[in-house]
């Protein structure tokens, strides 16, 4: 793979765990709270906030564990690819001086 399309994909990746991360941030604060502070009980779904809970539909309590578990995936792995790009790059600038 050239170095160019690495950092492109690279680029891409922390492009989507930033989206990720605020999307799950934004539509917390936009239904209440999230689904694992949250509860359900007899077919009634609520998402925790501090301990206030709000009851939601199925729906968007389930598409709230999808967000949260999203985050928790590119928490770590979108600071790794920073470093992958730094790294990269870095490796290509000594190649460069070399072959001058």
């Amino acid at each position: 793979m050239k170095k160019d399309k690495t950092n492109t994909l690279i680029c891409f990746w922390n492009t989507i765990g930033i989206v990720i991360i605020a999307g799950f941030l934004l539509y917390s604060l936009i239904v209440g709270g999230s689904a694992s502070l949250g509860y359900c009980e007899d077919n009634t779904y609520f998402l925790g906030n501090h301990g206030e809970y709000t009851q939601v539909s199925k729906f968007v309590y389930q598409i709230s564990y999808v967000w949260e578990f999203l985050f928790w995936i590119f928490i770590p792995l979108t600071p790794l690819g920073c470093f992958l790009i730094s790294y990269i790059q870095g490796k290509m600038e000594q190649k460069k001086k070399r072959l001058e």
